[in-house]
């Protein structure tokens, strides 16, 4: 099979007459091909799960949603990378970004099993440092402030008791172990391997380094760490100094350790592993934070407020793949940190900008709760999707689409240029990719193609009378398409003409059925974006009347039988039947059309009904599904 993109056009009509000026659709068909089921041949990806921790999510939902992050985890692979990161009243980085070779995974594992719910829901930081996390730079900031703020550095000013103030930016604390042995006759068979004796007696401890001043108290409100599933009381939070927890065991394991600073230093999480060591009677690393300390005297003016803290941790990994992807997750509204989808859209958008590698953002939103608006616009500015998930039995199958959908991507980059004829000219692209119209020359830029995924872009072209009649087809639009072949690791061009034939009378032709299936799909877009508008003003009636308009034409037009014709109709009345009442259209419509607004927009499958969604998708939603059956 081909391992190139497909370009191909065809126009609304063969010929016009000479003397006639006439407003023409041109299409160009963009089909992506297959990919290889080799698991070699796909790009490595690199992806930050941003998720959310807040109280709402206590319970089935968050164990769902542990368990999907489990399985995805599972199925990447040696050279993709996979961070988290979770966020309630702020953010932290719970698993730095790691390679899925069989330690990472491993790693990735204990670092799901430590997300606890709790506490508010602080959107802007989880997104914020889920971007800086795939730059390698990744900022604590429980204000979420904007991108020059985050970037201020403040000098703390930390005062301990019986000392003199001292002034210091940074906070060192050293995270390991103590160790000794048990011998065999006092040891305990183990609970959980009772062939085994808990030979072990450990004790995991947070202190500060040696050129620290004070007392770990004067820094640290509580620590929480992550023990081995095994254990009857795996997570085990201590709130009062020496900040300690010693247990006995046979084996070792990766320790996961979340410490929360005083409130004087923002209450800024801070989260580590540490891998048991029994070699020697204490082994411990050293990790270095910036702080700032809100109560310290950092205003220059009476009244002012003192900055927000910004904590800069000690990772450093960044994306290395060409694929990079951050999904975010919210059961609820934004409230911590900036709470409004413009400012929201804006800031993401400067982040965006300044990433050294493109990053599309998957946005899923659970429920009823959250803002769909909020959310498909960060989504529409990351170039990704948004996932509605009406119920906790969606939750794998979104995350899996949205996987399956990153692991067969073939091209980016894509780059579609139109140039006209004399005596024709581009008048409209009916996209919602980023595209611009001009006289001399037009282009539309579509980030990526997942394996056999299609794109079909409509424009609309003005054609002049021409002097002399010609009955031979002859150019009037030509195009080239340029983009990143993600399969042969090559940059590649195609090209391709529409024509069309001026003869002194033209006969009457009906539309290409590609063509008219496509306009079906623009006017169903059109129509679920302008009744969401109605409804959303409360206007019920004028909403379900656009949705009832667009069927009845799509239904009468040449395709109107067509199976694609059909599933769009039945689409419109999905969301017409969720306007019974602004309840109904509140708690389910609004989310839905969003949803399927996005998937007939960009010709692409968001978990809705499986449409537009190639093999590599279909395979991992299935299995999902088997992992929740099990």
């Amino acid at each position: 099979m081909s391992e190139q993109i497909q370009l191909s056009t065809c126009a609304e009509h063969t010929e016009i007459a000479v003397a006639q000026a006439q407003t023409l659709l041109v299409m160009a068909s963009i089909k992506a091909p297959e990919m290889s089921e080799c698991e070699d041949q796909r790009a490595p990806i690199s992806v930050s799960a941003v998720i959310d921790r807040s109280g709402s999510m206590q319970g089935a939902k968050l164990q769902l949603t542990k368990a999907t992050l489990g399985f995805v985890i599972k199925e990447l692979k040696d050279g993709d990378q996979f961070g988290i990161v979770s966020y309630s009243d702020d953010a932290a980085e719970t698993l730095k970004l790691t390679n899925m070779d069989h330690m990472g995974r491993q790693r990735a594992m204990e670092a799901v099993n430590r997300i606890q719910a709790d506490g508010c829901t602080n959107l802007s930081g989880g997104l914020f440092m889920g971007l800086d996390q795939l730059q390698g730079t990744i900022l604590q900031h429980p204000g979420a402030q904007s991108a020059s703020s985050l970037l201020r550095r403040q000098t703390a000013k930390v005062q301990h008791p019986g000392l003199s103030p001292i002034r210091c930016d940074s906070l060192t604390l050293k995270i390991g172990n103590a160790y000794r042995a048990v011998s065999m006759h006092a040891a305990k068979s183990s609970k959980s391997a009772p062939t085994l004796k808990n030979q072990h007696k450990w004790t995991m401890f947070v202190r500060l380094g040696e050129s620290q001043a004070g007392d770990v108290a004067d820094y640290v409100q509580s620590v929480e760490y992550q023990l081995h599933p095994t254990f009857s009381r795996s997570t085990v939070a201590v709130t009062t100094a020496p900040f300690e927890v010693s247990r006995s065991g046979w084996g070792t394991f990766v320790v996961g350790i979340r410490v929360t600073l005083r409130p004087r230093f923002g209450s800024a999480v801070h989260t580590f592993d540490h891998e048991l060591n029994f070699a020697s009677p204490e082994t411990f690393s050293t990790h270095t934070v910036q702080v700032t300390d809100t109560a310290g005297p950092h205003v220059s003016e009476p009244g002012q407020q003192a900055p927000p803290q910004v904590v800069v941790s000690s990772s450093t990994t960044k994306a290395v793949n060409d694929v990079t992807s951050v999904w975010l997750f919210t059961d609820g509204l934004a409230n911590r940190g900036i709470t409004t989808g413009p400012e929201l859209v804006r800031e993401t958008k400067q982040r965006l900008e300044a990433m050294t590698k493109p990053c599309s953002i998957f946005s899923f939103g659970f429920g009823a709760d959250h803002n769909a608006q909020m959310l498909k616009e960060v989504a529409d500015a990351g170039k990704g999707m948004y996932y509605f998930i009406e119920d906790e039995n969606n939750i794998a199958s979104s995350f899996a689409d949205c996987l399956g959908g990153l692991q067969s991507i073939v091209a980016q980059n894509i780059r579609l240029t139109i140039e006209p004829q004399p005596g024709c000219t581009v008048q409209k692209v009916f996209t919602k990719y980023d595209h611009q119209v001009t006289p001399s020359a037009s282009w539309v830029q579509i980030p990526d193609l997942y394996s056999e995924e299609a794109r079909d872009l409509v424009v609309e072209v003005q054609v002049d009378p021409v002097d002399d009649a010609c009955p031979d087809p002859s150019p009037i639009l030509a195009w080239a398409m340029q983009y990143t072949n993600l399969i042969t690791g090559q940059s590649s061009t195609v090209a391709a003409s529409t024509v069309l034939a001026r003869p002194e009378v033209a006969r009457p032709q009906p539309p290409p059925a590609a063509l008219d299936r496509q306009r079906n799909r623009l006017l169903c877009a059109e129509a679920l974006e302008m009744s969401k508008r109605r409804a959303d003003e409360g206007r019920l009636e004028e909403a379900r009347t656009i949705l009832r308009n667009a069927m009845d034409k799509i239904r009468g037009s040449a395709t109107g039988a067509d199976a694609f014709c059909v599933g769009l109709c039945e689409d419109l009345q999905d969301c017409e039947d969720q306007m019974v009442d602004v309840r109904m259209y509140r708690s389910k419509g609004g989310q839905m059309m969003m949803n399927m607004n996005s998937c007939h927009s960009y010709q692409r499958s968001c978990g809705m009904k499986a449409k537009y969604i190639n093999k590599k998708k279909s395979a991992m939603v299935l299995k999902s599904a088997a992992m929740e059956e099990e």
